[in-house]
């Protein structure tokens, strides 16, 4: 099956060794996205859904460059630093994939890659044939 490492430019480029979405044949997967610009600045600090309105920014363009969009996600998750923010996190949730209910975990985690990340989602997505 043929692999196709995805780096659209919409999305920043990763901070170590990994790509920000593999496509093979019609399944997408994603690296974790975090609200972390093109600068390496951290975005929406201390505010949850800023912060995943960007992830979800990032994950829109790995959609977009795999050729798929949120309808043909089928795997969401998140990786929040506190249960206080689920509502903010559901909230974009559910902006973005609107009527697709793809199977979702949510897990509480003590920390992210970077100390100001409130959140982390990522994807995985199948074309549909």
């Amino acid at each position: 099956m043929v692999r196709r490492i995805l780096s659209p430019t919409g999305a920043p480029k990763p901070i170590s060794f990994y790509s920000n979405g593999m496509l093979v044949g019609s399944v997408l997967y994603s690296a974790g996205q975090a609200a972390i610009n093109h600068e390496g600045v951290v975005i929406g600090k201390g505010n949850a859904y800023e912060q995943a309105k960007m992830a979800f920014s990032f994950l829109a363009e790995i959609l977009k460059d795999g050729g798929m969009s949120f309808s043909d996600v089928v795997r969401l998750n998140f990786f929040i630093r506190s249960r206080n923010d689920i509502p903010s996190f559901l909230k974009v949730r559910d902006e973005n994939l609107k009527d697709n209910l793809p199977a979702l975990s949510m897990v509480v985690v003590e920390d992210l890659a970077i100390s100001d990340f409130l959140c982390e989602v990522e994807f995985i997505a199948c074309r549909k044939d």
